[in-house]
């Protein structure tokens, strides 16, 4: 068990969080969120006792085993790194079974860990942790990357854990697996919620909504108050000075409510700025033609057309990110060409078809200034535009906001990734190649990503391990077997529990309508409300100007018999507004509850 006692942790330049009180058991499954900088990372280095320059206290009980971002061994092979824990004859057979199920042939354990790829590490260290019978895990960013199948043999050993963790992670389909509880950092406070991935996305938006309307409500009550009291001690009478003095309570305590409110959710900015559109293309966008590569590919052949958007997936080590460079010459076309005629009587063809401007992400990584700020970088491309639409863009991609003055040495690996992509856009490219863009990068900004990549008009060569990205962003999936590359209808592993998950959101539908209908009626008799109380209001102001410069006292009489039937029409009114928006406070408070 894992007790967090009032934590605060900030630096000189920013407040990560404070106060912060929690009990996380044997059993819990948690995933950590918030933005790139919020203090995930930090948080998980505090809880492991790697991080000590925090107030309040941090209690731990078991063995806590943390994996961080960045992939450190103390063996220099496959095999004595996992036999450097495997005490017993039971872990001994464990070994060869985790490193047969993370996909590694029993000719590649000897093999020395400097010859494997990213991905094929993390794989590694994520397998040893199960080795070490630990009581809780820290896992900070386990699929970054993984291949879909190591992912999903990560789930299954996670869900045969009997151990507890918390999950740094930005793969929403993963969350969705292995998490049943959610901590959020947000606006230097942490925020949980006790329920699957699905509900907290809606939870999270529904409080962010809440919270803005909650603001509004006080603040448009509050003018209303105060001219309803202006409105009273003009008018002078005994009567309406005494609710004038109570309507100054309720204004005092409102006041109070608002400076005492919590801090709101960081909320998203409106799109403004739209993707630019690039030029089209002719039907065929890209025709590769028997490209085989070494022993890693052979005879690779398939056909992009406009507008297609295209996932290649495969496991670790297939040849990916090869095949991507071969396209985009990033791979001396001369060389592997020379390479085919040995192999076969034609070489090999990556053709490009009419009026395709290829772009391939990772390029522009490498090219951004690191002492340029991003409104720099953005200001590079679109320099006859006004400050507030490159800040309006940059915010598209999360750059929300001062963020735009950070500099570029600043940036996290998934913040500069991003942005490199915000830059290849506004240069109109028709056919956009990316390799893993989601590595690294936090959960708002995959999301931002993933719009991004939705709305673009051209073509799409994309290798992700995000299951969510490929299926929501992809009309065709290309994956390599057998060293080749064959098109099937859907990513592996698609997620066959959506029908049931949709199942789930619906319940209780028919109730919540029925509330919804009556929270609408109360709010369209607010309304009336409201505008009788206007017309009353400004009836009774021109009755007085009338009576005062009338003389007949006749006229006077009437006058004055109308405006004290007016006067109590409208308390009534203002009575009945204060009953029902004590009502839709119940409703509410009620619905967050719930």
């Amino acid at each position: 068990m894992i007790s967090i006692n009032n934590l605060s942790i900030s630096f000189p330049e920013k407040v990560l969080f404070s106060n912060f009180t929690a009990t996380i058991f044997q059993k819990d499954r948690i995933g950590l969120m918030g933005r790139n900088g919020s203090g995930k990372s930090t948080l998980m280095k505090a809880i492991a006792g790697i991080f000590k320059e925090y107030d309040g206290e941090i209690n731990v009980s078991g063995k806590v085993l943390y994996m961080d971002q960045y992939r450190t061994f103390d063996g220099n092979t496959p095999y004595e790194y996992y036999m450097n824990v495997a005490d017993s004859p039971e872990k001994q057979k464990q070994v060869r079974s985790i490193l047969k199920g993370l996909g590694f042939q029993e000719e590649d354990w000897n093999r020395s860990l400097s010859t494997f790829s990213g991905g094929e590490r993390t794989k590694l260290q994520v397998g040893r942790l199960f080795l070490e019978d630990p009581d809780f895990l820290l896992l900070d960013e386990p699929t970054n990357f993984l291949d879909i199948e190591s992912i999903e043999y990560l789930k299954t050993l996670l869900s045969s854990f009997n151990g507890g963790y918390i999950i740094i992670s930005h793969d929403r389909d993963f969350l969705r697996s292995v998490c049943k509880k959610f901590w959020e950092i947000n606006n230097e406070t942490i925020w949980t919620f006790d329920m699957d991935f699905d509900h907290y996305h809606i939870e999270r938006q529904r409080l962010i909504e809440t919270q803005h309307r909650q603001v509004q409500n006080i603040q448009r009550e509050i003018e209303r108050l105060k001219a309803i009291i202006d409105r009273y001690r003009k008018w002078g009478r005994e009567k309406l000075i005494k609710q004038a003095k109570s309507k100054e309570k309720v204004l005092e305590k409102m006041m109070e409510e608002l400076e005492n409110m919590p801090n709101l959710y960081l909320e998203e900015e409106e799109k403004k700025i739209n993707i630019p559109e690039p030029e089209s293309t002719g039907y065929i966008v890209l025709n590769v033609k028997d490209v085989s590569w070494n022993d890693l590919l052979k005879h690779v052949s398939f056909t992009v057309y406009e507008r297609d958007k295209v996932a290649i997936i495969g496991p670790n080590g297939s040849g990916k990110t090869t095949l991507l460079k071969i396209i985009s010459s990033e791979i001396n076309r001369s060389n592997q060409a020379e390479q085919q005629v040995k192999q076969s009587e034609q070489p090999s063809k990556v053709i490009l078809g009419h009026k395709v401007n290829i772009a391939y992400v990772e390029q522009f990584v490498d090219q951004l200034d690191l002492d340029n700020t991003v409104f720099d970088e953005i200001f590079e491309e679109m320099p006859e535009k006004p400050d507030y639409v490159i800040r309006a863009y940059a915010g598209r991609f999360g750059f929300k906001g001062e963020d735009v003055f950070k500099t570029i040495s600043s940036l996290s690996g998934g913040e500069r990734q991003i942005l490199a992509l915000a830059k290849v856009l506004l240069r109109k490219p028709n056919l956009l190649i990316l390799d893993e863009p989601t590595n690294h990068m936090d959960l708002e900004t995959v999301e931002a990503l993933e719009d991004a990549l939705k709305e673009y008009k051209g073509s799409i060569l994309l290798v992700s391990h995000d299951l969510e990205l490929i299926r929501n962003v992809c009309n065709r999936f290309l994956t390599i077997k057998g060293h080749t590359l064959i098109e099937i209808d859907e990513p592996l592993f698609f997620s066959k529990e959506k029908e049931k998950e949709e199942k789930q959101k619906n319940v209780d539908f028919e109730e919540k309508k029925r509330m919804r209908n009556q929270l609408k009626n109360m709010k369209k008799r607010l309304e009336e409300l409201r505008l009788r109380e206007k017309e009353l209001s400004e009836r009774i102001e021109e009755l007085d100007k009338k009576m005062h410069i009338t003389q007949n006292y006749v006229d006077i009489m009437d006058m004055d018999k109308e405006k004290n039937i007016l006067e109590a029409e409208l308390l009534s009114v203002f009575e009945e507004i204060d009953n029902l928006n004590e009502k839709l406070d119940i409703w509410e408070k009620s619905d967050k509850e719930e």
